[in-house]
């Protein structure tokens, strides 16, 4: 069952490997997609309905057409259709139809078809979300597939598989291991007269540093949205606590102050122009591969550490970027950040193939051709023989991500339990159109914006609304 203290030993071993990259490297070129992306479907106004699991763990000796269904950027799209194409080549049976999109547009689409049944055999998971699909009926555990060998889990601990748990099975299995971060441009640090951020830097630190470049290069300090739920659990996680209770029936913290204080700092740094307008930050929201800070206009940009590839790409080899730990709040005295399982497949209750399914997650999993073509875009994989076979063909971007998460080793907070199924709800009509954006376009303050957010965040997920 998820709640296991998550044990480091297993990944930091894996860092380590990854390192050898820093001495020889090559960068792998970028394919072509083959399949255009996936339209947006609008959301489901019900919760999916749950499902009986599939019966069979025997792969069938006919042709098989296989769904997966994937979000990320375009680079990740590149990678992940030429890791297909081996997967068909080595299992000349089965034809795989895929589709892709946008963070953002992805959970809508799979909301979507769940409703109607029609979920892909093999679909990425998030930490965030996967629970509410458990808990919906619509994955079914890896456990079966495991026992048989179709997935091959060798040197892989649980350290590495508990996040992916709930109620002792595995229903989601980890595809890399990342942590969050702030991407900066050293030379524009540099020509701003800003030193690189320290480790234990504070959200008050962030803002001097974005105002400091604003005043002296005439750029954006911040390109990114810092509206980011993500950046918010961080932030409540230096205080040590978190976005929700550990029984998730309630949100982590009952002092809303924090959150004010941020929300106020960003409307403070729009006013100064030193952080990117709201309107902007909802024209470049998901997109990588073009926006304020991959374009030059900016100095900082928060991505995870499976994102820096992309986020390396789009920006260009002119440029000399780094990776720098998510400030804390201020006064706080632990870390913003920790790690986690960067995303996971599963396999739906509702696939028409789930022995297939399976042998896919095994190939991703532990296929050295296909991760020489993934190079850990994913987070760092869980195998430790992958690990040390894409070493030396790690890209710099990737070198740096591993070096980055090398050095938060001993200075991260815990894994907070996965978010609870209402999660998505919460972000997707509360968090957003009634905190947000009233906040952030000035209708309302900050202090009604975050106590309507706590009574409707607490009543949606069942506890006692706090005065």
């Amino acid at each position: 069952m998820f709640g296991k203290k998550q044990g480091r030993s297993t990944f930091i071993a894996l860092l380590a490997l990854l390192l050898i990259a820093a001495i020889s490297y090559a960068c792998a070129p970028a394919a072509q997609p083959t399949q255009a992306p996936p339209t947006s479907a609008p959301a489901a106004t019900q919760a999916p309905a749950a499902t009986t699991a599939p019966q069979s763990t025997t792969a069938s000796a006919e042709n098989v057409e296989l769904r997966i269904a994937w979000w990320g950027s375009q680079v990740r799209h590149d990678q992940t259709i030429k890791v297909i194409e081996l997967f068909e080549q080595k299992y000349p049976n089965i034809k795989v139809t895929y589709e892709y999109a946008t963070f953002s547009d992805y959970w809508p689409k799979m909301t979507t078809e769940a409703a109607g049944g029609n979920l892909p055999d093999v679909m990425q998971q998030d930490y965030a979300y996967y629970v509410g699909f458990v808990n919906d009926g619509l994955l079914v555990p890896l456990d079966p597939y495991i026992a048989d060998g179709t997935i091959k889990l060798e040197g892989v601990t649980d350290d590495l598989l508990n996040g992916g748990k709930v109620d002792g099975k595995l229903y989601a299995l980890n595809a890399g291991t990342n942590s969050q971060s702030f991407v900066i441009d050293l030379d524009m640090f540099q020509k701003a007269g800003v030193d690189v951020p320290k480790p234990d830097w504070t959200w008050q630190d962030f803002q001097d540093v974005s105002n400091k470049i604003h005043d002296k290069l005439g750029v954006f300090g911040n390109g990114g949205d810092l509206t980011n739920i993500q950046i918010v659990n961080c932030l409540f996680l230096s205080l040590g606590e978190g976005l929700y209770s550990d029984d998730g029936k309630s949100l982590g913290f009952t002092d809303g102050q924090p959150l004010v204080d941020y929300f106020q700092r960003m409307l403070d740094m729009q006013q100064a122009k030193s952080m990117i307008s709201r309107e902007q930050q909802v024209a470049d929201k998901e997109t990588i591969e073009k926006n304020t800070f991959t374009a030059g206009k900016s100095a900082m940009y928060f991505a995870h550490s499976n994102q820096v590839l992309a986020v390396y790409k789009a920006a260009g080899p002119d440029r000399h970027l780094k990776m720098v730990p998510v400030p804390r709040a201020v006064g706080a005295k632990q870390s913003a950040n920790y790690f986690k399982p960067s995303m996971f497949w599963s396999v739906t209750s509702q696939a028409k193939h789930p022995k297939e399914a399976a042998m896919f997650i095994d190939f991703y999993t532990n296929s050295v051709e296909a991760n020489k073509i993934m190079l850990a875009e994913r987070g760092i994989p869980i195998s430790p023989a992958i690990n040390a076979a894409i070493a030396p063909d790690l890209p710099p971007a990737q070198v740096e991500a591993a070096a980055f998460l090398k050095a938060l080793q001993g200075n991260v907070s815990p894994i907070r339990p996965p978010d609870p199924g209402k999660h998505n709800e919460i972000t997707t009509n509360i968090w957003g159109p009634q905190v947000v954006d009233p906040i952030m376009y000035g209708q309302i303050t900050p202090a009604d914006g975050v106590k309507l957010y706590m009574t409707e965040a607490n009543k949606l997920l069942g506890a006692a609304t706090k005065p």
